[in-house]
């Protein structure tokens, strides 16, 4: 929930730019870091000069909104990445949240009940958002930051994400995998576990080594 790994930074970004979202609900949104890269990447103008007075947020073109369990990680930069903040458990609030995008889960569904999480996810599909979401490979307990909330309840793997039907693909990146579910969606440019997608992804590699 604060944090999450590294090697997955690129994916989601990338996933993020060819979904090309211009409203994003980030749950469990931590340092607040996919927010900032979106906004960089894909969502203030280039062609205009950027204005150092108003906040990323209301210059760019991306509205992000979060949802986050811990007023402790309300920092005072948080109101500079997202339009609305809210303090909540997603599990007793999701049927207040609609219309986004994309709503981005980056290492937060682990630390949600399963059964719950599943409703959190199928609320989202029914309204048409498409979902983002990473979460480790394998179970393991966490105890970090002081926090009851950071610690693992859930083990997730492609086969549970598979249950919610229509559109599900996902990719192994270092100890976890990136996951996008939609209702319906055509494949994702550079993304997915299929074998030609990662020989293609491997082949881009070792071009760009030479």
């Amino acid at each position: 929930m604060a944090s999450s790994y590294a090697q997955q930074i690129p994916v989601v970004i990338w996933v993020l730019s060819q979904l090309r979202p211009r409203t994003v609900l980030d749950v469990g949104k931590g340092f607040g870091k996919y927010a900032f890269l979106a906004h960089e990447y894909l969502g203030i103008p280039r062609d205009e000069g950027t204005d150092p007075t108003r906040s990323m947020a209301a210059q760019s073109e991306i509205a992000f909104d979060c949802v986050d369990i811990q007023p402790a990680y309300m920092w005072p930069h948080i109101s500079q990445l997202y339009r609305n903040s809210r303090v909540g458990d997603i599990t007793e609030i999701y049927r207040e949240l609609s219309g986004y995008d994309v709503v981005l889960m980056t290492d937060v569904i682990e630390h949600l009940e399963k059964e719950k999480a599943q409703a959190v996810v199928r609320h989202f599909l029914d309204n048409g958002s498409v979902l983002l979401v990473t979460t480790p490979k394998r179970f393991f307990t966490q105890d970090i930051f002081q926090s009851d909330w950071e610690q693992h309840r859930s083990h997730w793997k492609p086969a549970d994400f598979a249950t919610f039907g229509g559109f599900m693909d996902w990719q192994t990146v270092g100890p976890g995998r990136v996951y996008v579910l939609a209702r319906a969606h055509e494949p994702i440019l550079g993304f997915g576990h299929r074998p030609m997608q990662r020989a293609r992804r491997l082949a881009r590699l070792v071009r760009s080594e030479f």
